[in-house]
């Protein structure tokens, strides 16, 4: 893609392949080889190619320009404040309840797992969070986002401890919203280590939601 040039990336990928019709752009987009392409070649396209192109100025939240990367190295660190902030809503993922090996029923925290339908995930590690999709009003909760490695994990996944909440929800799609992170996922020596961890997680969670 990187190698494409710009002429080229309209008219094939843009208008052939994509059969676009209309493209809104921010005030900074370049695109194509060496980032050549602007909003003058997308103009002169759009007149020979029969679409239409539309420029729309920055958002600035604060004093904070919106962007991707902005959103994402914020994500990545662990920001949720400035990351929900930046998005105008709480960070998001969502998915379908899936059955998994049940270990966090057997240290005593049951949990709804969702698989991670991405290659790199952008946030990891534990988080307070509430989940909706299960009622009229969402759910407090404790979730983790990673690979398990106390018990050799491999495969990324989305865990969600919902607080006081006993229910068969296998298949059933739900959103989880991250309003803050608390730690780094870790390894544990033993399962005990991990249980009194937890513990406190859920503590921390909680007073954190309650705010």
């Amino acid at each position: 893609m990187k190698n494409i040039a710009a002429d080229t990336f309209i008219r094939h990928l843009l208008v052939h392949t994509l059969n676009m019709r209309h493209l809104v752009i921010g005030d900074d987009f370049q695109f194509a080889r060496n980032r050549a392409g602007g909003i003058g070649h997308l103009q002169r396209a759009a007149r020979a190619l029969g679409f239409t192109v539309e420029q729309v100025p920055s958002v600035i939240v604060g004093e904070e320009r919106v962007s991707s990367t902005a959103i994402r190295e914020a994500l990545w660190h662990g920001d949720m404040a400035r990351a929900n902030r930046l998005l105008g809503r709480p960070y998001r993922m969502s998915g379908k309840v899936i059955g998994g090996q049940k270990l966090g029923h057997k240290l005593g925290y049951p949990t709804a797992n969702v698989n991670l339908q991405r290659r790199q995930s952008a946030v990891m590690g534990i988080f307070a969070v509430r989940v909706h999709g299960l009622g009229d009003s969402p759910l407090d909760a404790v979730a983790s986002v990673g690979t398990r490695p106390t018990f050799d994990g491999v495969k990324p996944l989305l865990e969600v401890h919902i607080f006081d909440f006993d229910r068969d929800i296998y298949g059933r799609y739900i959103h989880v919203d991250f309003i803050a992170r608390l730690r780094d996922e870790l390894r544990f020596e033993n399962v005990d280590a991990l249980i009194e961890q937890m513990d406190k997680d859920s503590a921390e969670a909680r007073a954190i939601l309650a705010a």
